[in-house]
């Protein structure tokens, strides 16, 4: 299993600007409120294991095509993860914005791509890996082909984990998780 990024995107535009990003990512089986990156950078056909039928795919399968030309291996290299945004819709939205997971990695580059098919909007980004305080998580702003805002927290930082409790949790401090003043950051501790 990997690890779950939870994500969030915030579309600033017109109601009207808005409506049209949510339409244009949203899984045509669900509707407002998700996000298909199929839509921002389709996977094509060619792809083995992009069709319904393929349950996995197994080594020699990466051996015969390619790790570029399978489902998984052209996911990662084009979507920046490597399967599909899931967990969706989440009870989280807004008219403007969208929670998500992804596996293994936050995924800027395609945000970034959809910033320029939308070059009327900002779109705000932020990811965070599911190991609160892991270095895995970070903060972008895009406008058409300009990045705004680059950020990224140092592993254990104080806000790596409150911008894990953020995305993850709504916000809210695990129980397990203390802040400690002398160390600027929060630590693990054991509630028995």
């Amino acid at each position: 299993m990997p690890n779950h990024i939870s994500n969030k995107l915030r579309i600033i535009g017109t109601g009207e600007q808005v409506t049209e990003v949510m339409e244009f990512i949203k899984y045509d089986n669900v509707g407002i409120g998700t996000i298909d990156f199929n839509k921002i950078t389709p996977m094509p056909r060619w792809v083995f294991g992009s069709s319904s039928d393929i349950k996995g795919i197994c080594i020699s399968d990466k051996e015969k095509w390619g790790k570029d030309n399978i489902a998984l291996g052209w996911a990662r290299l084009h979507w920046g993860t490597k399967w599909n945004a899931y967990s969706q819709p989440d009870n989280r939205n807004t008219k403007d914005t969208l929670y998500f997971k992804t596996a293994w990695n936050g995924v800027p580059d395609i945000i970034q791509k959809l910033a320029w098919i939308f070059p009327n909007v900002t779109l705000e980004y932020s990811f965070a890996d599911e190991a609160f305080g892991s270095s895995n998580c970070g903060i972008y702003r895009f406008k058409e082909n300009e990045i705004l805002e680059d950020t990224y927290y140092q592993s254990n930082s104080k806000e790596a984990y409150e911008l894990a409790f953020d995305l993850a949790n709504d916000g809210k401090i695990p129980s397990w998780y203390k802040f400690n003043e002398e160390k600027n950051t929060y630590e693990r501790v054991n509630n028995d």
